[in-house]
């Protein structure tokens, strides 16, 4: 399949707003009825790419001008490091995906106040003509995190912003809804004794993408069956909003979780059934960990794009040594499709 990355202005979604029939009844489902596809996307295990041979993860997926653009986070020097870099692939169909040829489009030394990229999510503004991501940056240990942002012209090459524009940030999800209009979700710690970064989801609002303002209380708090609440990703459909996000359960699996809401900020929350779970048995790629989901939202389709683990622990680093990671790498990228 070709696919050209000779890259020009796009008309991007956003926002994910489309009406449709009774069919989405679906997303009311626990477990959700999401057809899983058999193989990843991308895999750590069997990837090209030098730079990211041990941990490939956290996609984030639009569609813009017809082309379907991914931008993903990899490294291949170990599991736990601080050395993230930020690929870039495209696709025609949603389904087959090839990486840039310049992977990875940006790099820890493109970051001027911290090691490395996390969690990264992009639009494509159509009043601005230009895309914009915003970021977790890692600045030292993994509680140590804030909100970075970067604008590109064509999804590539990006102009980093040389400061943190918010503290405390864990995996931002940002709708523009109008020309002064930005809201965000996303992970933040509500400050001493209340809880971590992990366990608590909050709502956010900003005039132009860059000074926010969160709310007093988080949105979404762990309960029943997960012990933290993580990778917030909101959709508008069918006139409501609908949250994917993970929580950790018993026997050291993460799976993902689903919630409504009629405004955007007071969810209905059910975390005694997963909305799509780790899949059954130890063979699959998935079988571990669902997250970091990414979702788009079509006539015909939804596509949940979403980082996965197995039950696998051992890798082999940029040294060529045997490592271990107790809860296995982030390993892989799958794709699960739901009809409408």
């Amino acid at each position: 399949m070709n696919h050209s990355f000779a890259m020009g202005l796009f008309v991007g979604v956003v926002t994910t707003v489309i009406n449709v029939n009774a069919a989405d009844d679906a997303l009311d489902q626990r477990p959700q009825p999401w057809q899983r596809q058999p193989q990843p996307i991308f895999s750590a295990r069997t990837t090209s790419e030098s730079w990211c041979k041990v941990v490939l993860y956290s996609p984030h997926v639009i569609r813009a001008n017809g082309t379907y653009r991914m931008w993903y986070v990899g490294t291949s020097t170990g599991s736990r490091i601080y050395d993230m870099g930020i690929g870039y692939a495209e696709s025609n169909d949603g389904l087959n995906w090839k990486p840039h040829p310049g992977n990875p489009v940006l790099k820890g030394e493109n970051l001027p106040y911290g090691p490395c990229f996390q969690t990264p999510f992009v639009i494509f503004d159509r009043e601005e003509e230009n895309y914009k991501m915003w970021f977790t940056a890692v600045l030292g240990s993994a509680t140590n995190q804030a909100l970075g942002y970067a604008t590109s012209p064509d999804g590539v090459k990006w102009s980093v912003h040389p400061k943190p524009i918010y503290p405390s940030i864990r995996s931002p999800m940002v709708l523009k809804t109008g020309p002064a209009n930005y809201r965000m979700w996303a992970n933040s710690d509500p400050g001493p004794g209340k809880g971590s970064l992990f366990n608590n989801i909050f709502e956010f609002s900003s005039t132009e993408g860059m000074t926010w303002t969160r709310s007093k209380s988080p949105c979404i708090r762990p309960s029943d069956l997960i012990s933290t609440c993580v990778y917030p990703f909101v959709s508008q459909i069918n006139g409501r909003y609908v949250m994917w996000y993970g929580g950790h359960i018993a026997g050291g699996q993460f799976e993902l979780f689903c919630a409504t809401s009629d405004d955007g900020s007071k969810w209905e929350v059910d975390h005694k059934r997963a909305a799509f779970p780790a899949a059954d048995g130890k063979e699959r790629f998935d079988s571990r960990y669902t997250s970091t989901p990414s979702v788009v939202v079509e006539k015909d389709r939804i596509l949940l794009y979403y980082s996965a683990r197995d039950w696998n622990r051992d890798y082999i680093d940029s040294k060529g040594q045997k490592k271990r990671d107790g809860s296995s790498p982030y390993s892989h990228i799958g794709v699960a499709v739901m009809k409408r």
